[in-house]
């Protein structure tokens, strides 16, 4: 099913036993090994029958912990599904998204679609009684009667994640008055300015190993990036979703642009295990740690592992960097 493409060189060739052997040449070499996904799992229609649902680290064939490129075959040509870079982040940098992004990584919502998982009303606003509700999706709940008023509450309601965003948005926020502003500053930008300013460096360093990594791919974002003024800094993103030891279930990322890629960090506290992101449909998984860099098609199905702390205090900030497909209408203001 899988076939594993050897090294490379213009000049001479070296097995992989001897890169493995060497940690110097593995320092040194530009060439990367490859993984070739010859053929997916599940059907794309097994695939969508399981969104929102939780994988474990038992249905991937593989789990990565190297530098590795992986790709699938598409009507036989090769297709790229992720690239995987360890340590390219500096530790102090980290450091930063953690005393800066910490707090506001915990703050709970209800609207992260299948990614928060199946509905659980454990996991629900406590407001929302399960005899309260109007309709029940797998992931969603449509509309729920008020407690106190009686009166139907249209609101979409999922479970409860510790995730949030920060940069800039293309949607009002539907907890305030901002029905007339198509792009603004997401509420973090808005309060805490000068810990969103700590945390540019990260954010830059991000983006210039997204540019080495998937060069193509930067440039279109980075040019429509930087057609707006809702833009972070020099960088090809508007906006980046930060997590807070949350485990999401199976889901495709939505509302960025279509021709970027996606871009995944994590910064750490603590100890812990999994937490795998991982790709059910190709069987492949990735151990992102601190410091490492995971360039990857979010359009494609994934989730993570589970979470399991080894020290009572323990974080795992994952921070997801992007550009909203929908910044570009704002060009002009």
């Amino acid at each position: 099913m899988v076939k594993t493409k050897k090294f490379k060189s213009i000049k001479n060739i070296k097995s992989i036993k001897n890169i493995k052997n060497n940690k110097k040449t593995i320092k040194k070499s530009k060439k990367v090994k490859q993984l070739i996904i010859k053929k997916k799992l599940m059907t794309d229609e097994e695939i969508k029958d399981k969104e929102s649902e939780y994988f474990s680290k038992k249905h991937f064939k593989h789990i990565i912990k190297k530098d590795l490129d992986v790709y699938y075959l598409k009507d036989g040509k090769k297709v790229l599904l992720a690239k995987f870079r360890k340590k390219v982040i500096p530790k102090k940098l980290c450091k930063l998204v953690i005393d800066n992004l910490k707090e506001a990584a915990k703050k709970e919502h209800d609207n992260r679609g299948p990614a928060a998982g199946p509905i659980d009303f454990k996991k629900v606003p406590q407001y929302v009684k399960k005899e309260n509700v109007k309709e029940q999706g797998k992931y969603r709940i449509y509309g729920y009667y008020s407690d106190t008023t009686h009166k139907l509450v249209n609101n979409y309601i999922g479970n409860k994640a510790q995730s949030n965003i920060i940069g800039y948005f293309d949607r009002p926020d539907r907890n305030t008055n901002t029905i007339n502003q198509p792009c603004r500053l997401t509420a973090f930008n808005a309060n805490e300015p000068e810990k969103f300013k700590n945390v540019i460096p990260y954010i830059r360093a991000a983006d210039r190993v997204f540019k080495d990594l998937v060069p193509v791919h930067y440039k279109k974002q980075y040019q429509r990036a930087q057609q707006t003024k809702f833009v972070i800094a020099d960088t090809a993103f508007s906006t980046l979703t930060i997590n807070y030891n949350w485990r999401t279930g199976l889901h495709k990322d939505s509302g960025d642009y279509i021709d970027g890629f996606g871009n995944l960090l994590v910064c750490e506290e603590g100890k812990y295990e999994g937490g795998f992101t991982g790709f059910p449909q190709y069987g492949v998984c990735f151990d992102v740690r601190e410091g490492d860099f995971l360039a990857m098609d979010v359009h494609e199905s994934h989730c993570n592992t589970e979470i399991k702390g080894k020290t009572k205090d323990y974080t795992r900030l994952s921070v997801v960097c992007y550009l909203r497909n929908n910044m570009i209408k704002c060009k002009d203001l």
